[in-house]
């Protein structure tokens, strides 16, 4: 069986061909192919206990081994990146027994790079903490200068953040009595709200920071006196029982998909702080009967106020549906498919609309931020109009249990091959939904490297999912109906220029009045001959870019290449349906006389032949617009753009598009002036 450094991703493999194909990576002796076995391991639990899986971990301790011992700290780091905690924990274990066979031993009397696979392994098990301590226990008698910057650099790669580092929370967790309200509810106390603390509640809800709930009182009872205070709806996920508060505020968290870290934990009582300190390490807490708790609180609240984001709903929903599972005792896989997910992808210029939720969600994202990468804001607009370099994707899901909204960013720079973003909303965990965008990419003719991952990818294949294209009429109307909202009946222009309308609509002034183009939902001109055109809504306006049709694969269900005579029939069925419709159009005709090798418009374009039909395309063009001059209006492009705002004849930078737009606009508002 050959081997592909793409073949783990987005594949479903049994444990036994898993097994071979790792057994064969590991036999290479190759660290760089590491990565393909390990990013997908948890996958596959039952192999690693196994003869065989235990013969691939020291297949790869050997090849880790040996690749420190020649001096090598970088390429160690890079592979162990992709190694779930629970391998990592297996390998640890098996390379302790294999130096100590026996169960005891000195680390101290192990070789550097021994010593120096121990520690990659113990940080890469999830105890990043103590890895120093750890090298700094062994280093006595060794040689400073090898040594030392080895040592120095797995010890910062796997040392916790910056404990100074800004708090971000995204979940609080309060107590009841003498923390929320005064009083004690099980003692007979008629409790009284303390009015600051749930207008820090009621305001942090709107800045997207949520509330729950974790107290040691009667459930029926505490609710009705939240009811009867107007806040039991303020709060999601409320824990209210006499049981220990530390195993149920991790349980808490873990249901919310969330982490310590994020999270904000609220009592009165000093026991109640350490033993839920000590369960859920990482979590923040706080003493509500300090002086410091209001005023953190109200602080916490000023440095949110530009964030207009309630995620009480998206919470509900979370609620649901780990109820249901829990009440049903279903298996995860049983549970994934009864659940009804579905998923559709927007990319290229359809993204623009989103541009701003995707940056949010790769910068929030932690826990399903696969790449570790962050998006200056702002910029991210570049990469989704720069449709000649970049794939950008969004994905979008929904279940019986609600709407989940944008919940994946995918941005793929496929002339280098670079995975530079793949983040995820913590909302979709243990869904598979980031399997269903790497089989999308793959689709797309874009195979991604395990390497590229610096965290591992979760088991869930995307099996349960229903994909359903963004070119359907109903899932789009959906979409856009829960993050954009929009009267469709005030559409008057339909911009046409393929790949590159979404960027017209997006520097409109009009763009309530317009609806755009983005592969496959598009017009071509072929569509006039072959019918496709049925169904297709053509307001009174509409804007082409002709050169969307001056290339031969448009052509390919009538000809194999542009065909001057085929072309001319296209054209004149148009005209005549521009010219009964009443239709105004607006025309960008393409620039004809650049350098030949401006005409490299597609993989396995002939750009001689291409360059040469150019004139012939734009003169039909021409000759229509003379003929019919109050319906066609000509914009020639050579006139407009500047050499160094084209990317090829058919592509230009953003500047040009948005110069294009103001053109758009002033011709539309010219036309239902005099209209």
């Amino acid at each position: 069986m050959n081997i592909s450094s793409t073949l783990w991703i987005g594949s479903d493999l049994t444990d036994a061909e898993y097994g071979e194909l790792a057994l064969q990576l590991v036999g290479r002796e190759d660290l760089s192919l590491l990565p393909n076995m390990l990013v997908l391991a948890e996958r596959h639990p039952d192999f690693w206990p196994t003869e065989q899986g235990q013969a691939v971990l020291a297949g790869m301790l050997g090849t880790l081994v040996d690749t420190l011992d020649a001096g090598d700290v970088a390429g160690p780091l890079a592979a162990i990146q992709a190694c779930p905690a629970s391998i990592a924990e297996q390998a640890y274990n098996l390379l302790l027994l294999a130096f100590f066979p026996k169960g005891a031993g000195n680390p101290a009397d192990l070789d550097d790079a021994a010593i120096l696979a121990l520690a990659l392994l113990l940080g890469a098990s999830g105890r990043g903490k103590s890895v120093a301590a750890f090298l700094g226990s062994v280093k006595a008698g060794r040689v400073e200068s090898y040594f030392a910057p080895k040592a120095k650099m797995i010890a910062s790669h796997f040392a916790p953040a910056e404990t100074a580092e800004k708090f971000k929370p995204k979940l609080i967790i309060w107590d009841l009595d003498d923390t929320l309200w005064t009083g004690t509810l099980a003692d007979g106390d008629d409790p009284v709200l303390n009015e600051t603390r749930a207008g820090f509640v009621r305001a942090l809800n709107t800045h997207g920071i949520v509330s729950a709930i974790c107290s040691k009182n009667d459930h029926a009872a505490a609710r009705a006196r939240l009811e009867a205070m107007g806040m039991w709806d303020q709060f999601v996920f409320p824990r209210i029982a006499f049981v220990p508060k530390g195993a149920v505020v991790k349980a808490m968290i873990e249901d919310m998909q969330l982490r310590p870290a994020n999270t904000l934990f609220i009592d009165d009582n000093p026991h109640n702080l350490r033993e839920v300190a000590d369960s859920v390490p990482g979590i923040r807490t706080l003493d509500a009967t300090s002086p410091e708790c209001d005023a953190f609180l109200a602080q916490m609240a000023a440095d949110h106020a530009h964030i207009d984001k309630n995620r009480i709903a998206d919470y509900r929903v979370l609620e649901t549906r780990i109820a249901e599972r829990q009440d049903n005792e279903l298996s995860d896989e049983a549970f994934l498919i009864q659940s009804g997910i579905h998923a559709t992808f927007t990319d290229r210029m359809d993204n623009l609309e989103f541009a701003d939720r995707m940056e949010e969600l790769v910068n929030r994202s932690n826990q399903l931020n696969y790449t570790q990468s962050r998006i200056e804001p702002g910029t991210l607009r570049d990469r989704i109009q720069d449709i000649d370099h970049y794939e950008t994707l969004s994905a979008f899901v929904w279940d019986k249990y609600g709407y989940y909204g944008l919940v994946g960013v995918a941005v793929y720079a496929f002339r280098t091959r670079t995975l530079e973003h793949f983040a995820f909303s913590c909302r979709i965990m243990h869904m598979g939904v980031e399997d269903a965008m790497i089989r999308h990419l793959a689709e797309r003719g874009y195979s991604l490297d395990a390497t590229q991952f610096r965290k591992p990818l979760p088991p869930q294949s995307a099996k349960a999912i229903t994909t359903l294209p963004y070119a359907d009429t109903k899932v789009r109307a959906r979409i856009l109906s829960e993050e954009a909202p929009r009267d469709w009946s005030k559409v008057q222009l339909r911009i046409m220029a393929d790949c590159q309308s979404g960027a017209f609509h997006h520097y409109s002034r009009h763009r309530d009045a317009i609806d755009f183009d983005n592969a496959p939902r598009v017009f071509s001109l072929p569509q006039m001959l072959t019918g496709e055109t049925e169904g297709q809504h053509f307001p009174r306006y509409l804007v082409y870019t002709a050169a969307s049709d001056y290339v031969d694969w448009r052509w390919k269900t009538l000809s194999l290449v542009t065909d001057l005579d085929i072309f001319k029939r296209s054209v004149a069925a148009f005209e005549e349906m521009v010219v009964k419709g009443d239709h105004k159009i607006l025309l960008f005709l393409p620039p004809q006389d650049l350098p030949v090798e401006m005409f490299e418009l597609h993989v396995g374009c002939d750009s001689q032949r291409s360059h040469a039909i150019h004139p012939a395309l734009n003169d039909i063009w021409r000759e229509v617009a003379k003929r019919h001059p109050n319906h066609f209006t000509l914009i020639e492009l050579a006139d407009m753009l500047a050499p160094d705002e084209l990317v090829h004849a058919h592509h230009y930078v953003p500047s040009a598009l948005k110069r294009m737009a103001g053109a758009i606009d002033d011709w539309f508002e010219t036309e239902t002036a005099t209209d």
